[in-house]
């Protein structure tokens, strides 16, 4: 395993392992060679990382779905709608941003608390800096179809979890008809709003998923799942 194998892939089990992290940190730095200020810089990395993780990012991928249905709301929508702008998110009280490369400091901290002389096998498990083996495997992305009431009408939302990966490749078709690429998505969940086809009062949409990492999609296919939209 690499050196940083304790740290896992998923982002909520980032937040958890880095809240516990400082939360120990105070404890077992000074022992290890780690002075007050290092501490106090690793502690406010983490605050900001933490929030990065939990707060923003989701907000502002959030934020881009939602202009996303607002123009084709527009675009396509009714035009006795009444609709206004979707509101931008907003931060109050941000924690002050760090220099770059938190992650990078935390690790080669790390290393460094591993080859002090007071380290033992005792501080790195309450740090959890020792690597535990992850059995559990995901060759293919697992999800749920639901039908909904959508700002349209009718729509098919899509949940999945990424167990540590980017995201998801999404491929549909309509009433048995040709595979097609539907969408890439790495925030759920991810929700079908297209209109139904003109002439049809309902359609069958089904979908497969294949996990997508460095703007790839790879692995083999998923179960396939359908939806019935319309009347």
């Amino acid at each position: 395993m690499s050196s940083n194998s304790f740290f896992p892939r998923a982002e909520a089990g980032q937040i958890v392992w880095l809240t516990h992290y400082s939360s120990k940190l105070p404890i077992h730095g000074p022992a290890c060679g780690i002075g007050d200020e290092e501490i106090a810089g690793t502690l406010a990395g983490i605050r900001y990382y933490v929030w990065l993780l939990q707060h923003w990012h989701p907000a502002v991928q959030r934020d881009a779905k939602e202009s996303a249905a607002f123009k084709q709301l527009m675009v396509n929508g009714n035009g006795s709608d009444k609709v206004s702008h979707p509101q931008a998110s907003i931060f109050p009280d941000p924690p002050p941003i760090p220099a770059p490369g938190i992650q990078k400091r935390l690790f080669s901290q790390i290393v460094r608390i591993k080859a002090g002389a007071n380290y033992n096998e005792a501080i790195g498990h309450n740090l959890g800096v020792i690597a535990v083996a992850n059995n559990v495997d995901h060759p293919v992305p697992e999800f749920t179809v639901t039908v909904e009431l959508g700002a349209t009408g009718s729509r098919a939302r899509i949940d999945f979890k990424k167990y540590g990966h980017d995201g998801i490749w999404i491929e549909s078709r309509i009433n048995g008809g040709d595979w097609t690429f539907l969408a890439i998505d790495t925030v759920k969940p991810y929700l079908d709003e297209r209109p139904l086809a003109p002439g049809n009062s309902h359609e069958t949409r089904e979908y497969r998923l294949r996990w997508w990492d460095k703007s790839a999609p790879h692995g083999e296919w998923s179960t396939v799942q359908q939806a019935v939209l319309g009347s």
